[in-house]
């Protein structure tokens, strides 16, 4: 099993450790699940990412080549952005969801660890001219701090922390190293995402030990991202999905002919889906899960993608496809968990929204 360079961090302070995507990975520590995703709604925590794929595209052609690849509009990516999109073959099958970052001379992709490999494969065989990619996942770290205090703390090392806007990115040296630094996350909380070289790791950790931000597990991170309505590969997103079904079509904004699916995303079938997505506030005891279906009076309108029980807004949560006609905010279904029905209301994503500063 594939191990981060944080593991041994992990095992000494006591983590539960899961089989993730291949990796061994720390679900929860002590404090569990709930308490996890507390610390980070109302102040700070940080998850190890670094089983995440990290991926760069060099060579004086990466512009066409990332605009043949992705659906973005590479005109409205500036120099130190970045942008969520999808990766998309040529058979209309979305192979991950992914954030594109754009250096001078290189771009930077962070993909999914479970689809690290499949997406290489791929991107590999479209390459033409002079395009490089480099995978240097196992080179580097990655952290995802989060809370709503994050940016406070981080800004007693360095005052540079406070320039990097909402989806934006720079390197920032802390104790002499290099670090990238980009405003991103997935958790529904202001923070930041850091990747760094391996031999930082050990700094990394005591800083987040000395700046009193605890490490989280996977579970809480889940569990914030199902409380922010965002997507998860293999839950609400999968090769079959159509993008506009759930929720995705902003994502498809090139205007270039170049990219692989252009006539796909142009086309009006694109639109003519049979479902959408919702979030739901389940009124009953009881915690929905993927797979469970989802009426509408006597009839099957969907299923659950993903459900938890949400500490902030004290009820169990779900996000799930249903029936376009259906997705009405307040219209009251039931999710049928094992062998009994859960009653529920159809509410608007996300269903957690952070306070701005």
């Amino acid at each position: 099993m594939l191990k981060t360079i944080f593991h041994q961090n992990h095992v000494d302070n006591s983590a539960k450790m899961v089989d993730f995507a291949g990796w061994d990975m720390p679900i929860n520590y002590p404090a569990g699940i709930i308490k996890e995703a507390t610390f980070v709604r109302q102040n700070s925590g940080f998850f190890d990412v670094s089983h995440m794929g990290r991926v760069e595209v060099f060579g004086k052609d990466r512009e066409s080549f990332i605009e043949k690849i992705l659906p973005i509009n590479l005109q409205s990516l500036d120099i130190g952005s970045a942008k969520y999109t999808l990766l998309i073959d040529e058979n209309q099958k979305i192979l991950d969801d992914l954030i594109i970052y754009k250096y001078s001379d290189h771009f930077l992709l962070i993909i999914n660890a479970s689809n690290t490999k499949k997406d290489l494969e791929w991107i590999n065989s479209q390459i033409t001219g002079d395009t490089q990619i480099k995978n240097i996942t196992s080179e580097t770290g990655m952290l995802a701090i989060q809370g709503p205090n994050v940016l406070e703390k981080l800004q007693t090392l360095s005052s540079s922390f406070k320039e990097v806007g909402r989806y934006k990115f720079k390197n920032i040296s802390i104790e002499n190293n290099m670090i990238f630094v980009a405003r991103t996350g997935y958790t529904g909380e202001d923070g930041v995402e850091i990747i760094f070289n391996n031999n930082c790791s050990e700094i990394i950790w005591d800083i987040m030990k000395k700046l009193e931000i605890p490490p989280c597990g996977l579970g809480a991170r889940d569990l914030l991202r199902i409380e922010a309505g965002l997507h998860l590969y293999g839950h609400e997103i999968n090769e079959y999905s159509n993008p506009v079904d759930i929720g995705l079509k902003r994502l498809l904004e090139t205007k270039s002919q170049n990219y692989i699916n252009y006539k796909y995303i142009n086309d009006s079938d694109i639109e003519n889906g049979k479902f959408s997505i919702a979030a739901f506030l389940v009124l009953d005891r009881g915690i929905p899960r993927e797979e469970n279906e989802i009426f509408f009076e006597n009839n099957v309108i969907g299923k659950i993608t993903s459900g938890t029980h949400s500490p902030t807004l004290k009820s169990s949560i779900a996000i799930g496809l249903i029936k376009r006609d259906f997705n009405i905010v307040n219209n009251k279904v039931r999710i049928k968990v094992r062998d009994k029905f859960l009653e529920a209301e159809i509410r608007k994503l996300p269903m957690y929204r952070r306070r701005r500063k």
